[in-house]
């Protein structure tokens, strides 16, 4: 099961474990109900809001009645509004990317885990971004205080998840080429746009990319409370040294 797979990592998340022959679950605010096959797998969309624990609840029993288990659970809905000191930051925007990201995050561990819990295994993911770390994120001070708050978040279920049969973790995956991000990168100026691109093309992936680390994460052998990070030292590393430099940006010309 996956929250936010309308659109960006979710949606390439979904499409790729199904490839890989999973029954995915996914869900979004303004998804309609419905299946499809892709690859050897299918998708099932359904409508939820996560900010309503009500409507999760919802979810994850339609997702119980159409797999008859769940067992890796990911949360991935998120909202991230950029560019501003907080002090900036419109409180609506502020108050919006904490319930989505963090309550939504909470109401859909509230609900996953007892569920696993009875089902006797399964993992709880919680997607994170920048401020994860705790290190500050100049113009991102109110999205990095909620994924700071999800690190915690984690670290603290992956505490109650001891001795139970269940597991949570973590998953860091980077700048993701997403449409969230677009809508961001359109706001700086054309004076800031040198600099910012020069980093974006160093840190920067595709959804599809991300997607099929996540995938592997799943399959691999995690151990509870672990956070795993795509963009690490070493590979940003391998990036700075690449001749001609690493150029993303240029598959989205049109964006």
């Amino acid at each position: 099961a996956a929250t936010g797979t309308g659109q960006g990592l979710g949606k390439a998340i979904a499409e790729t474990l199904a490839a890989r022959g999973a029954r995915v679950i996914g869900c979004g605010p303004s998804l309609e109900a419905g299946e499809r096959a892709h690859g050897a797998g299918t998708i099932h969309h359904f409508t939820c809001d996560t900010r309503s624990e009500a409507q999760v609840r919802q979810f994850a029993e339609a997702a119980r009645e159409v797999t008859g288990r769940i067992d890796h659970w990911i949360n991935n809905a998120g909202l991230a509004l950029t560019g501003s000191a907080l002090v900036d930051l419109a409180a609506e925007d502020f108050e919006r990317m904490v319930a989505i990201n963090l309550i939504g995050t909470m109401n859909c561990c509230r609900v996953a885990a007892p569920i696993l819990q009875h089902q006797g295994d399964g993992w709880i993911w919680n997607m994170l971004g920048a401020g994860w770390d705790g290190a500050p994120v100049p113009g991102m001070g109110g999205y990095a205080t909620t994924k700071a708050a999800l690190t915690f978040l984690t670290r603290s279920l992956a505490l109650e998840a001891e001795g139970q049969r269940y597991r949570v973790g973590g998953l860091s995956p980077g700048l993701v080429m997403t449409e969230g991000f677009f809508r961001e990168h359109a706001r700086h100026s054309e004076a800031e746009r040198p600099a910012r691109e020069k980093v974006v093309n160093l840190i920067g992936d595709h959804p599809e990319t991300i997607a099929e680390w996540i995938a592997d994460c799943l399959a691999g052998e995690a151990a509870n409370g672990e956070i795993l990070a795509w963009l690490t030292p070493e590979r940003i590393a391998q990036r700075q040294a690449m001749d001609p430099p690493r150029d993303i940006l240029s598959a989205y010309a049109e964006a």
